[in-house]
């Protein structure tokens, strides 16, 4: 708890850093401006520009948090603190008694989970992002973890005695997470499978029923909102099939990794000094409606899959290496506004020396998940699933698309906590098969 505490300071100081003081909740960028300004206004859910009004570009999460903190301030670092205090005190009571699921027979093991914690909780990288309040991600790393510790430590415990509200704290996590981000109902979808599977093979069943009810309040109430609004039954946003069409198309090798896909709808035109010859991509203004939109470059990123195979097979696979594997920082420093900022070299390093160690926790997570579905027990074989729902779950949508630096922090974060119960584990399974039962321990204490 004191790190997560100390992590919680660590940001209100990394506000001052990256969120500038003098932005106002108004203009908070990535297109969220209008959605939010609407909203203050007392108006509905809209953004209108482009001589059309949309509805469903982005998702309700922020804007709607944006909003809620107005009545207290129009500073978007005002906001920003107030999203890192009320994040920290949420993942903080997440955690409460999580040590109790982490088998510990030695210092050792203990060592290692303070080393993994900090890891997670003392990264430049990760605080960087939970401190700002302008994109999703800023709200997602501690949702997610949240889901994550929830899931794993309910999954390890009693099923059958554990308490109603540790069963509805990951579907509450993960239905939050997909407001924000509509490539999060893969997260979404996996989290509550599982959740719900073991709800009802406990025999809880009144349980799992008020469960599934739980988890599909949130997509239900986006589908409303679209077919209200646009005659679309979808549980998606409008942006989706110009996002697609950045992460498949013939450009896409000749920019990405190494620099923004966003190049492709922007001005600037130059990658690492070297001007490329792109075409100039209208966006949202080329067409009369959201989803026409929408239809037209998910079609036109599909046709080009169809077309070319061999380009499309060799972009997934470099997709699949950044995303899971590429221990390279790749930036996002396109759009004007408020974006990342440019790192220097200490950031790099350190930057880069982190996602390596995260890459080789990613692998450890791998290979013990697979293990574990093979030679664990019951709970292990529970955690070994679930590990590798929300792992896979969030890498899913970045690997299809494409990815920057903040989405590879994230999928490094919640891979890290995998690892701390998958090693917990197999720890328990190892001293369980030689050690007296009597002797087993948790991380609050040792042999």
């Amino acid at each position: 708890m004191a790190l997560i505490a100390f992590m919680g300071l660590l940001k209100l100081v990394a506000i001052f850093v990256y969120v500038p003081g003098g932005w106002s909740i108004l203009e908070p960028g990535f297109q969220f401006d209008p959605y939010v300004q609407s909203l203050v206004e007392g108006r509905e859910f809209v953004s209108c520009d482009y001589g059309a009004c949309d509805h469903s570009s982005r998702m309700p999460g922020l804007p709607y948090f944006l909003w809620a903190t107005s009545a207290v301030t129009s500073s978007l670092r005002g906001a920003a603190v107030i999203k890192a205090i009320l994040l920290t005190l949420l993942v903080i009571f997440a955690c409460r008694g999580v040590e109790k699921s982490l088998v510990a027979p030695t210092r050792l093991h203990v060592a290692f989970y303070v080393a993994v914690a900090g890891f997670i909780l003392l990264a430049p990288n990760l605080i960087k992002h939970a401190a700002v309040a302008h994109y999703e991600e800023g709200y997602l790393l501690e949702i997610l973890a949240i889901a994550a510790v929830s899931a794993l430590t309910l999954l390890s415990g009693d099923l059958e005695r554990t308490g109603w509200n540790r069963y509805a704290a990951p579907i509450a996590a993960v239905s939050a997470a997909y407001l924000f981000k509509s490539s999060m109902i893969v997260v979404w979808a996996a989290t509550t499978a599982i959740v719900v599977y073991v709800a009802f093979a406990a025999g809880r069943k009144r349980l799992g029923s008020a469960l599934i009810v739980m988890a599909l309040a949130a997509p239900a109430s986006w589908l409303g909102h679209n077919y209200a609004t646009g005659h679309r039954l979808s549980p998606m946003s409008s942006y989706d099939g110009e996002n697609m069409f950045r992460g498949w198309n013939t450009h896409t090798l000749d920019i990405y990794p190494r620099c923004s896909l966003d190049m492709l709808f922007e001005p600037i035109r130059v990658c690492e000094g070297r001007a490329i010859d792109l075409p100039n991509e209208k966006g949202r203004s080329g067409f009369d409606s959201e989803w026409a939109w929408n239809d037209d470059y998910k079609k036109r990123a599909m046709d080009w899959i169809i077309e070319h195979p061999a380009a499309a097979l060799q972009a997934f696979g470099v997709k699949l290496y950044s995303v899971l594997l590429s221990p390279r920082l790749i930036p996002h420093t396109m759009t004007a506004g408020l974006e990342e900022k440019k790192r220097g070299a200490l950031e790099e390093w350190i930057g880069g020396g982190w996602l390596a160690v995260g890459r080789a926790l990613e692998l450890f997570g791998l290979g013990a998940s697979l293990y574990l579905l093979i030679c664990g027990d019951a709970p292990a074989r529970r955690v070994a699933i679930a590990s590798l729902f929300l792992t896979v779950g969030y890498a899913a949508p970045y690997v299809l698309g494409f990815g920057y630096e903040r989405h590879f922090s994230l999928f490094v974060m919640l891979a890290s906590i995998c690892a701390l119960f998958l090693f917990s584990h197999l720890v328990r399974l190892r001293y369980s098969r030689g050690v007296a039962p009597s002797r087993q321990v948790t991380a609050s204490g040792y042999v």
